[in-house]
């Protein structure tokens, strides 16, 4: 199941690079949307892909979308997250650095062995995230970045927890 899982992820990826890439090219080099995954994350279980819009000179927004694991439980999650781009002169918004405060809603369900019960749930996260956003020629995204994150509300068996996240964001800009 879990490879199943895997080769579908990777056809997705693909695909969303794909269709960015064509977009990219009819559009020219105006960049102000992205969208961009964390192919790392894969190797340690968690697949997320993110999409921006730029909706001022220095600032965007992302949503985004995750799916991982903790020990024995599952969650798909998605989030969002305000960005600003105060340190640069003549960049476009989408490039550059960034930081700015994020949101994220988790569904967590429990899927280990044992005499546990547990049903799972919803969890509610707020926290900040930073990042750096190269946009090469042809609209390719290289992104490394860093995000903190709290939960507000706490599951029985899971808690409420703080987590943090580093990676580098690969996709397309158009």
């Amino acid at each position: 199941m879990k490879k199943i899982t895997t080769i579908l992820i990777a056809i997705v990826i693909v695909a969303i690079f794909a269709s960015s890439s064509v977009l990219a090219q009819t559009k020219g080099m105006k960049y102000n949307q992205s969208i961009s995954a964390n192919p790392l994350g894969l190797v340690f279980g968690v697949f997320n892909a993110t999409y921006e819009q730029q909706i001022a000179p220095k600032n965007s927004f992302t949503i985004n979308g995750s799916y991982f694991t903790y020990n024995d439980w599952t969650a798909g999650s998605i989030g969002g997250s305000y960005r600003f781009y105060l340190l640069q002169e003549d960049v476009r918004a989408i490039q550059g650095f960034s930081f700015g405060p994020m949101a994220q809603i988790a569904f967590w369900s429990w899927g280990g062995p044992g005499s546990y019960s547990y049903d799972g749930g919803t969890v509610f996260y707020i926290g900040a995230e930073a990042a750096y956003k190269w946009v090469f020629s042809g609209g390719f995204v290289v992104e490394p970045s860093i995000a903190l994150r709290f939960g507000v509300n706490q599951l029985e068996g899971l808690g409420g927890f703080s987590s943090y996240g580093i990676g580098v964001n690969l996709g397309y800009a158009w």
